[in-house]
């Protein structure tokens, strides 16, 4: 029964705490050059899951940012902090949206708007016009010209560490180019689909003309990590007030 256990603790270290699951602590310091960038995916009427948020929960987590006088950054923002050297407020925050799903406009957006608060959505390009889950033209033309950045998530959500160098290229470049045209608006910044990274994709990420990239990595952004493999904070739907407070302070480390 003890060897059980024992393996069972040395799972849960492999899965959760080495790839980088637990927010890092940093020192004071480090704290003035950390971020908590929010990652989102599905907000929906009513559904909770791992990757899916309920609007009424997301309502409460963008109050407690409004009421609290956290101000959020856009990635322009972000990057420039990054780059110049800048500390962040105590109260700097970045929200992100991967996938672009039609729900993130129909429940999500009024929410930002009502509360004045900027956001981006990583959005991916095959998807655009093509499934009422996902976000249309109008639709990110509308967001796009509202306070929120439309960027990109790849052609079709491809792992990208999967694909040769030459498909990798194509997929990064037809994307950019897709949203650039659509919005009218240059493109700079990326999400790793499921995560997937390697040194190679970062190359051809800097390549195909991207100036910084967000992985899935949980814990605070930090130039420390690079501009193209910067941390996440990951918010579930089965997260209370209590959790998302803990969360963008950095002291919770459960999903």
């Amino acid at each position: 029964m003890k060897k059980r256990y024992k393996v069972l603790i040395a799972i849960l270290i492999a899965v959760f705490v080495l790839p980088g699951f637990l927010n890092p602590s940093y020192s004071k310091n480090q704290k003035e050059f950390s971020i908590p960038v929010l990652m989102y995916h599905s907000i929906s009427k009513d559904e909770k899951g791992l990757f899916t948020v309920p609007k009424d929960t997301f309502y409460e987590h963008m109050k407690y940012l409004k009421d609290n006088n956290y101000k959020t950054l856009t990635l322009d923002e972000l990057y420039s902090h990054l780059t110049n050297e800048i500390p962040f407020s105590d109260k700097s925050v970045v929200i992100t949206f991967d996938d672009g799903y039609t729900d993130n406009y129909e429940n999500a957006y009024p929410i930002l708007k009502e509360f004045g608060l900027k956001a981006t959505i990583f959005t991916i390009t095959d998807y655009i016009d093509n499934s009422s889950y996902f976000m249309n033209s109008d639709q990110l033309k509308e967001l796009s010209l509202n306070g929120i950045d439309i960027e990109n998530h790849t052609t079709d959500h491809s792992k990208l560490d999967k694909l040769s160098k030459d498909d990798r290229l194509e997929n990064l470049k037809k994307s950019k180019n897709t949203i650039e045209k659509l919005l009218d608006k240059e493109v700079n910044y990326i999400t790793y689909p499921f995560g997937r990274f390697n040194k190679e994709v970062i190359e051809d990420i800097k390549e195909a003309g991207y100036k910084m990239a967000l992985t899935t990595k949980r814990g605070f952004a930090n130039i420390s990590d690079g501009l193209y493999e910067l941390r996440r904070v990951f918010i579930s739907g089965h997260m209370g007030i209590e959790g998302f407070e803990k969360r963008i302070m950095n002291e919770f480390d459960e999903m």
